[in-house]
């Protein structure tokens, strides 16, 4: 059986000092371990166990500044809200430029921030979230993911320039002000450690709590493993909420990444053998359908997860716009997709494409809540600025107020149905009456 999964700490920003960062020494060390080919390696090699302390520490770590922005005067009631991975922040001049020309990023409230790099060459070795956050003047909590071994991964490698720090992970950016937060750890279906981006660590979600007028708002900024199957990023979500109820989750709202992209990228077998699947099921432009309603079929698990924690999807998006474009005239897209899938596989993709200029849009993207009204959702497409695109996700946008529920008891799941038979359902019915007896 598993073991529970540890409860997260719980930081009161009223207790810690305003600023905190994540530097480290580690330097030439951090080469030293990337040469080691396999986790059993490392595992025995004398250098890491002498590091594992500090690589803990980066690991569950954390970086904040709760200084930048001034407490308003009065608290909004209504507050905008946008989620966006922003693809390591690698191209940050782009994606600054992007943002101060769109009011809707720019004026927000929330920040929901998945893929920052700080000090990782193929992103100039900038402290991304500490950059975005002064420029935009918002407060931010950035939680440390990963200690990233290699350059980058499949398309990020040529730069030649080194890792400064190396680190890579999520952050909420707020003109609100921040009472708690924590960062939970997510299980990890494979081990990054042998992926083309060695890295050590695991992702995590970070909830904090933020303060709107009459309370507070419980935000979830959340990045699901796309190197897995749906049960996994189920299981990855569930933990999230669970853990959201060591706060005021009355008011939740969840946004990020669930990379929904009705596939499991672990395996290049699994992978083509679900696009034959799909194509035998749903023909080919049956298959294309669906990754616009990933949670129908093949993302359904994650769904029925955030289902039963009594959240909904509803409201919060805009499901007629994508989120992210798979495009095969795109020549990092062609390198990640070659190595998956055989060549032969590739060039029929090309071919039936050609219709639709070689585009496919998908829906990763998402906002999910209880206890708010949303209103406003959309999408804003390919945000660029001087010819650039920022990154290979659309930010997504709502807004939210605390609605009418908000304001009763904590919520609490439903009793779980158990699936059994009716033999075993005499026997669950007896054991419960002789535990019921004085």
């Amino acid at each position: 059986m598993a073991r529970p999964a540890p409860t997260p700490a719980i930081f009161d920003l009223a207790d810690l000092p305003p600023r905190q960062d994540l530097e480290h020494e580690l330097g030439e060390a951090l080469d030293e371990l990337a040469r080691l080919r396999r986790r059993r390696h490392l595992r025995r090699d004398d250098r890491y166990r002498e590091l594992e302390p500090e690589l803990a520490r980066l690991l569950q770590g954390f970086a904040w500044d709760t200084t930048i922005a001034p407490r308003p005067p009065t608290l909004p009631r209504r507050i905008r809200a946008v989620a966006w991975n922003i693809e390591r922040g690698k191209r940050f001049a782009a994606l600054r430029g992007a943002i101060d020309q769109d009011p809707l990023i720019r004026d927000a409230d929330l920040l929901l921030l998945t893929e920052l790099d700080i000090g990782m060459g193929r992103s100039q070795n900038l402290d991304v979230p500490r950059e975005l956050a002064a420029h935009l003047g918002m407060s931010y909590v950035f939680a440390n993911q990963h200690v990233v071994l290699s350059p980058g991964d499949s398309g990020e490698r040529d730069h030649g320039v080194a890792n400064r720090l190396g680190l890579h992970g999520c952050a909420l950016l707020s003109r609100l002000p921040i009472r708690r937060f924590c960062a939970v750890t997510l299980p990890e279906y494979k081990d990054k450690f042998h992926a083309l981006e060695k890295r050590l660590g695991d992702k995590r979600a970070i909830l904090a709590e933020v303060e709107v007028e009459g309370g507070v708002v419980t935000v979830a900024v959340v990045h699901l493993d796309p190197f897995a199957p749906a049960r996994h990023r189920a299981r990855q979500l569930r933990r999230i909420l669970r853990a959201a109820a060591a706060f005021d989750d009355r008011r939740l709202l969840l946004g990020g990444d669930l990379n929904t992209s009705t596939y499991d990228f672990g395996s290049s077998i699994g992978l083509t053998l679900n696009l034959m699947h799909k194509a035998l099921r749903f023909g080919f432009e049956g298959t294309i359908d669906q990754y616009m309603r990933p949670g129908e079929v093949f993302e359904r698990a994650v769904f029925r997860a955030l289902e039963a924690a009594g959240l909904t999807t509803e409201g919060y998006n805009d499901p007629a716009v994508g989120t992210i474009y798979y495009n095969v005239n795109d020549p990092e897209v062609i390198g990640k997709t070659l190595e998956y899938v055989p060549k032969a596989l590739w060039s029929w993709l090309q071919r039936r494409l050609e219709p639709r200029g070689g585009i496919v849009p998908f829906r990763f993207d998402w906002f999910a809540g209880r206890g708010l009204a949303p209103s406003a959702p959309r999408v804003i497409e390919r945000p660029s600025w001087r010819g650039v695109q920022v990154s290979d996700h659309n930010p997504i946008v709502v807004e939210v107020e605390p609605g009418a529920e908000a304001e009763a008891e904590a919520w609490t799941p439903e009793p779980r149905r158990l699936r059994a038979s009716s033999r075993l359902r005499s026997r669950l019915a007896l054991r419960r009456a002789v535990d019921l007896r004085p």
